[in-house]
């Protein structure tokens, strides 16, 4: 069943209409970034993704009903084949729209008519060397707080490049790996480098939450805190990719949403978290 969080939106009011719609980013507004298969803010009337089915190569752009991904419009035009997302939609307002041009660097939504599913909700799947790129200027990761939010599930020990930057071997990165089993968190810049494990396996989804800050690092996967001490300067020129990177960031797995903060959100960590669990229901 749904927290309290996500219902606020849906329930009766006392005048016997719907209560407005609140969603996550207007209630922890600011966010540079944000990427979902529900919709985060009331104001956002844009789509949540742009597909391309497999039988003609036809691409619709495919909105929300309810504040939700609307699954139906997708299976439709879909018509029993293979889905392929092209566009996932910035819902920020910052414009970053996380793109993919290359047919076969695109992840997958439908599956031979089937929305792809993580429990119970659409997910986006990236396999191996699928990436999205998404540009943005080159002080977007630089010395500032940096904090992320991330519903996703890896399921292979390829280290999981769900939130990073590759300008060339040890350059620039921000990133979501796996290690030895474990999620691990990762900033690098040249010989700097420091990382943070969480405790959690890699298998399941979950909700990560990261953050950068003057302090160093922390992870929580979800509400145990992960602290590393250095800090690296992320400064550097080219495209971030999302979803996938080279050889050192490869995805095989699932995002159904990322949301990124240019602010330490350490004292808002936990609500955000929660508003998420409310409708993904990951623990």
């Amino acid at each position: 069943m749904y927290g309290y969080s996500y219902q606020y939106g849906r329930i009766i009011g006392k005048g016997g209409g719907a209560a407005p719609f609140v969603g996550l980013l207007d209630t922890y507004s600011g966010a540079a970034a944000a990427y979902s298969l529900r919709q985060l803010r009331a104001a956002y009337s844009g789509d949540a993704i742009r597909v391309r089915r497999l039988s003609d190569n036809a691409e619709l752009n495919i909105g929300f009903v309810s504040n939700e991904l609307d699954t139906s419009a997708l299976t439709t035009f879909a018509s029993g084949t293979d889905a392929f997302v092209t566009t996932w939609y910035d819902q920020s307002g910052s414009g970053y729209n996380a793109l993919q041009t290359t047919a076969t660097s695109q992840p997958q939504i439908v599956s031979s008519g089937s929305v792809l599913l993580e429990n119970g909700k659409a997910a986006i799947n990236f396999l191996n060397s699928k990436e999205f790129l998404i540009t943005v200027p080159s002080t977007f990761f630089g010395l500032n707080d940096i904090s992320a939010f991330l519903v996703t599930r890896t399921i292979s020990t390829d280290t999981g490049g769900l939130s990073q930057k590759r300008d060339g071997f040890l350059a620039g990165n921000f990133g979501i790996g796996v290690t030895a089993g474990k999620y691990q968190f990762q900033t690098r810049n040249g010989a700097i480098s420091s990382s943070v494990d969480s405790t959690n396996p890699y298998s399941t989804q979950q909700i990560l939450s990261v953050v950068r800050n003057s302090s160093g690092l922390y992870m929580n996967s979800p509400e145990t805190k992960f602290t590393s001490s250095a800090v690296a300067d992320l400064t550097s020129s080219g495209l971030w990719k999302f979803g996938s990177g080279d050889s050192y960031g490869i995805l095989d797995g699932s995002i159904q949403e990322k949301i990124i903060y240019l602010i330490d959100q350490t004292s808002n960590a936990s609500g955000i978290e929660t508003n998420i669990n409310d409708y993904y229901a990951t623990y």
